[in-house]
């Protein structure tokens, strides 16, 4: 396909998270055209594919068949057996229909016995061809035989532990062992052959409230009986996958909507890793959409898509889940009608479909069935049909590639996903797919190159750890000899400029009457690394000497370490991709807490018997930055022996950064207007108050203008169009 077409959101994630209470973000999509498809990767961003799937055909109603209902209405379920057999709920009539491999109703099941079906929403056919029926209406659970009669009947099993809630099944499988599993809100409950309650099953941690525990602490007995409990996000579908375990959707957003459930109901499928972490805080709706907002317009997977094709926020709906012979899982998102499609590691495979009048669309599916063939069907229960939809050349090469590596025939895989690349260049998985196989081929240059590729930091950094103990194993002498040379030169350089600084700072000291030059107050500016006190206290004494042309460098130095740094860092360890950075948001990002700290320093100092001006408060801000470039000029370099399995070390001087900033600040705030320790204390909280206030009013402008922009290009549109 070539190049494909990938929107850069220009706005840092920083900035989001600044100005989260100010506004949300957008993220716009890019539509698939009518040949292609798209996947998500690990963005949100849409990467076009080629067509995965081509719409095959549907199905309209039962064809030649005695009964006088033969359409369709309100179908809710469907379920395809081992010999490619389609069953269907037809909900709206009250039946079971099954329909053949050749598009031929061979049977309509009303009840096996004098209580007809009433509104049933589920059913699963197990190996013998029985039936199992979620006669939702009638709140039972109807056991058929392949022809239709009566075998046995599961009501609500009895058990303390089900309260007195309705049984009301919808959605359920069969295990192998005979055990049924039905959805019951925020659980799975399982029922023996003997209608005997075996547990509830599968539901999600709900976390640590500290408003919650608050409230039981402090709040009187009778606040507490109206006090809502606090549950778990209910299931919406289950199904059973050849592994034997229960793949299922759901509405929880902090572990991930679509899991992967063991023997004792632990999810072992993807997991999201930026929302939630099991604790809860009392923010309203509104606001805990803008955050949802920020954390998904970031590079964080989620499944599905948080984003319209309007690029409107939205929480994903997945009304079913369905999974082939290979393990290739596809689920039904019932809100934009698009069908996504995850390997066992939650990669996605592609994403189609969507909402409409036309072939392929849907406008409000409800069930989503794969037979043998990797044929998918999907039930619409407003347009009361069933579309069905064959693989492509190329998904078909993907989902190879994707069965190959789970069975562990990483050769096939590998063939597999080079032939994937033929078809189209850059789809990130396949170079993902081929990073794995040379990964166990021994392979790690090749895999680190692929990888890198993909995007996978993680894959990289594994490739990466190998190869760094072979080049170390294979070169010790030469490796041993660099890095006393490298540590030689850092030692040198550190020992020169705090030298230097030290010069610098006596000469200041002694030339009581000089104004300072540009080279000294750059050299002066190094003593703060090893003698903060001394450096500011110098300041402090011969404020009227100091130079700011100095610390204009230093801004201008610290910018070019940043940029460097976004050039020069390990891949494994870039905080952004390259694509991606923009100088002015990264001077932004640099100079944001440096340039706001001097107005807001000198506000509260102003108010508050402080000495402090503007030129020694902005000199000694600018101080701040002097540890920045010390640690990372040096790291960009040193990083290229780290992966992410040392990341927790390079984030050690990456804080040390900030701490040390906060070190300079507050000895300024102190020394420059001789305060106590009480009150400088309580003057740096005031401070940072108010930079908190400028960056929200900062924020307001931003978007306000953005707006104002917006509105007068849209006026000059209409203007266009009126006058042509």
């Amino acid at each position: 396909m070539g190049q494909f077409y990938r929107h850069k959101d220009k706005k840092p994630v920083l900035f989001i998270l600044i100005f989260i209470f100010s506004f949300g973000c957008f993220v716009p999509s890019v539509p698939a055209g009518e040949d292609t498809d798209y996947v998500t990767a690990n963005t949100a961003f849409r990467l076009p594919i080629p067509k995965a799937y081509n719409t095959a055909g549907t199905i309209n109603n039962l064809g030649i068949w005695e009964d006088e209902k033969i359409y369709f209405k309100d179908p809710q379920d469907i379920f395809i057996d081992k010999n490619d057999n389609l069953y269907i709920a037809d909900s709206g009539n009250n039946r079971i229909v099954v329909i053949n491999p050749e598009m031929v109703t061979t049977g309509v099941f009303y009840s096996p016995d004098e209580k007809a079906f009433r509104s049933p929403e589920g059913l699963y056919v197990d190996e013998d061809g029985d039936m199992y029926v979620a006669d939702t209406g009638n709140a039972r659970i109807v056991h058929m035989s392949p022809s239709g009669e009566l075998v046995e009947i599961f009501y609500n099993p009895e058990s303390e532990l089900l309260g007195n809630a309705p049984f009301s099944p919808s959605k359920l499988i069969v295990s192998k062992t005979g055990y049924i599993y039905v959805v019951r809100g925020e659980n799975i409950m399982a029922v023996d052959g003997n209608n005997g309650f075996r547990g509830l099953f599968g539901q999600t941690d709900i976390g640590y409230s500290l408003t919650e525990a608050l409230v039981r602490i402090f709040a009187s007995e009778q606040q507490k009986l109206f006090m809502a409990k606090r549950t778990a996000s209910s299931y919406m579908n289950l199904t059973l996958g050849q592994d034997g375990m229960i793949y299922a959707t759901s509405l929880e957003r902090t572990e991930g909507e679509i899991k992967k459930l063991n023997s004792i109901g632990n999810n072992i499928y993807r997991k999201y890793t930026t929302i939630g972490g099991g604790f809860t805080n009392p923010v309203t709706e509104f606001m805990k959409e803008k955050i949802l907002k920020s954390v998904v317009a970031s590079n964080s997977f989620k499944f599905g898509e948080y984003f319209d094709d309007e690029g409107n926020y939205m929480e994903p709906i997945f009304r079913d889940i369905t999974v082939d012979s290979g393990g290739i899982v596809t689920v039904i998102e019932e809100q934009t009608g698009k069908l996504y499609q995850y390997d066992q590691e939650g990669n996605m495979l592609a994403a189609f479909g969507g909402t409409g009048e036309r072939k392929g669309e849907f406008s409000r599916p409800s069930s989503i069935a794969v037979n043998s063939k990797g044929v998918i069907y999907v039930a619409d229960r407003l347009n009361n049909n069933i579309q069905y939809f064959e693989p492509t050349e190329f998904i078909g090469t993907v989902q190879e590639a994707a069965k190959a590596y789970d069975a562990g025939d990483y050769n096939l895989s590998f063939e597999r996903w080079s032939q994937v690349l033929e078809l189209h260049e850059n789809y990130e998985l396949a170079h993902a797919g081929l990073a794995k196989a040379y990964y166990k081929q021994g392979r790690y240059r090749e895999s680190m190159k692929e990888s890198r590729r993909a995007g996978d930091r993680s894959l990289y950094s594994q490739a990466f750890d190998e190869y760094k103990y072979q080049v170390f194993r294979d070169n010790f002498a030469f490796v041993l000899a660099a890095g006393l040379i490298l540590m030689i030169a850092v030692f040198l350089f550190l020992k020169y400029s705090f030298g230097a600084g030290t010069k610098a700072f006596w000469s200041f000291m002694r030339e009581h009457n000089k104004k300072m030059g540009v080279r000294q107050g750059l050299k002066y500016s190094c003593h703060v690394i090893l003698h903060p006190i001394d450096t500011i206290e110098g300041v402090n004494y011969y404020k009227n000497r100091i130079n700011l042309k100095s610390s204009y460098i230093i801004m201008a130095a610290a910018f070019f370490v940043r940029i460097a740094y976004i050039y020069l860092v390990h891949y494994p360890l870039a905080s952004i991709e390259l694509n991606d950075a923009n100088l002015f948001f990264e001077g932004f990002k640099l100079f944001i807490i440096p340039l706001t700290w001097i107005p807001a320093s000198f506000a509260v100092t102003s108010i508050s018997d402080g000495e402090s001006k503007f030129p020694e408060i902005t000199f000694t801000a600018v101080l701040g930055l002097v540890p920045y470039i010390f640690i990372n000029l040096p790291l960009m370099f040193l990083s290229h022996l780290m992966s992410r399995s040392q990341q927790s070390w390079y984030g050690v001087f990456t804080a040390a950064v900030y701490v040390w900033m906060i070190i300079i600040y507050f000895l300024s705030l102190k020394l420059l207007n001789s305060y106590s320790f009480g009150k400088t204390l309580r003057m740096m909280v005031t401070a940072f108050f108010v930079m908190l206030v400028i960056w929200i009013v900062a924020g307001l402008c931003y978007v306000l203008s953005a707006r104002v922009i917006q509105f007068v290009i849209n006026i000059l549109r209409e203007l266009r169009v009126n006058i042509l």
